[in-house]
């Protein structure tokens, strides 16, 4: 760890080396003259001597002086010409730095107060002069429509430095978009605030630019969801035309299939009202699908009871097309086949949740049962075929159980958006 220096006190250094002379000189004067006493008996002589010994002795202390003098003031001056060039250089840092920097004083709460310094490119891209604007504060040139955020004080005060967006006017009414980032330094003695301007006029035009787009292929999106549903609406009226102009036997495919296609089209319409146009409530497409197709083959209100428990889950629609194709050909095969007439209680289950991105699906019956050729063996019905193929594509695992009714249990992972060419 590096040791830290103390700061040096110059007066208290001057003392030191003072005194030091000071002792050195009165004991050289009283030992010089003790040695000569003792060693010249003639009085002339030994006062030319002691005279010699004074003159050598304010040489070599003029020498000393002269050369320690000299190196000091050379190291003043070289210390001196060194920070003008550093002052020199930080100055056309400062002054020519492509961004807009400015010093100021924190006001109450670490708000930016009156600026203390600014360098050239503030003075120039707000057209003021720059004795004008250390006269002025950032309240002075910051739009009133777009004021810096309340809590960027209490920020730059804890972190010691935060970062913010504004618009600052120009002198001739001009609005340039800034960020700022601001940090705390110390100021000739005292905390201040650093900040730097950056212009990102040319960033706010490309996001406006950008946000255009996005909403224009959003509106587009939104219109393909729309035209999509109002094609399958018109396939399925198209069915249901159809179906007044077969005999009995035919009636029921294409009730089937005017079926499979509600449930498709259905996907698309709560598409269409979705916010992010790729993802659907599955809980509300559920109950509303089922709704609709307990209307489509008649059921009176009350005859069958329905259990819809389904938690709030948002799906994509390469997954949630497959599971509504699934719950139709189950749910629809419940309606014409799990409850004969005068059968009595009865009641279809639907279960959806999701745990640790596994899906688990259930849909079951108290009706009179799947027969056993149709699981053990090869299903012979285009629904199980359509089940079972579906939920290949969804890489899933389905189990049918036949107690007291019958049960589908199917586990699947949300299938991942392939990109399309």
């Amino acid at each position: 760890m590096q040791k830290s220096h103390k700061p040096i006190n110059p007066g208290y250094s001057a003392l030191k080396i003072a005194l030091i002379y000071f002792v050195i000189s009165i004991i050289w004067i009283i030992a010089s003259d003790q040695l000569l006493s003792l060693t010249v008996g003639n009085h002339q002589l030994f006062t030319t001597l002691a005279m010699f010994k004074g003159s050598l002795f304010v040489v070599v202390t003029a020498v000393l002086i002269y050369f320690l003098v000299y190196r000091n003031l050379v190291s003043i001056k070289r210390s001196g010409e060194d920070l003008t060039k550093s002052e020199k250089k930080f100055r056309e840092i400062f002054n020519k730095a492509n961004d807009m920097i400015s010093v100021n004083t924190m006001a109450a709460g670490g708000i930016p107060g009156k600026f203390l310094e600014v360098n050239e490119v503030m003075s120039k891209k707000l057209g003021y002069g720059k004795e004008e604007l250390l006269n002025m504060s950032p309240a002075d040139i910051i739009s009133p429509d777009i004021k810096i955020p309340e809590n960027t004080g209490a920020i730059l005060l804890e972190k010691g430095h935060s970062t913010y967006e504004v618009v600052v006017i120009t002198r001739d009414g001009r609005e340039i978009p800034v960020e700022v980032k601001s940090h705390i330094i110390n100021y000739e003695g005292q905390d201040v605030s650093l900040s730097v301007s950056r212009d990102i006029t040319d960033r706010k035009r490309a996001e406006d630019k950008l946000k255009s787009s996005l909403e224009e292929k959003t509106i587009l999106l939104r219109e393909v969801h729309h035209r999509v549903n109002n094609s399958l609406q018109i396939i399925s009226s198209l069915f249901n035309l159809q179906s007044s102009y077969v005999d009995e036997n035919y009636r029921d495919v294409l009730l089937v299939s005017q079926s499979r296609v509600k449930s498709m089209a259905m996907i698309y319409e709560k598409l269409y009202q979705s916010p992010d146009l790729t993802h659907i409530n599955i809980k509300d497409y559920v109950e509303s699908f089922v709704s609709n197709l307990f209307s489509l083959y008649g059921v009176e209100t009350g005859i069958i009871q329905t259990q819809i428990k389904v938690s709030d889950i948002e799906m994509g629609m390469d997954t949630a097309i497959p599971l509504g194709l699934i719950i139709n050909e189950l749910v629809t095969n419940s309606l014409k086949h799990a409850f004969p007439d005068g059968i009595k209680g009865k009641k279809i289950q639907i279960t959806l949740n999701k745990n640790n991105g596994l899906f688990k699906l259930e849909v079951a019956d108290n009706g009179v049962g799947i027969p056993e050729t149709e699981i053990t063996e090869s299903p012979k019905t285009l629904g199980l075929q359509l089940v079972k193929s579906l939920v290949n594509q969804l890489n899933g695992t389905m189990t049918i159980t036949i107690k007291e009714g019958t049960m589908v249990e199917m586990l699947f992972k949300e299938v991942k958006y392939k990109e399309r060419l």
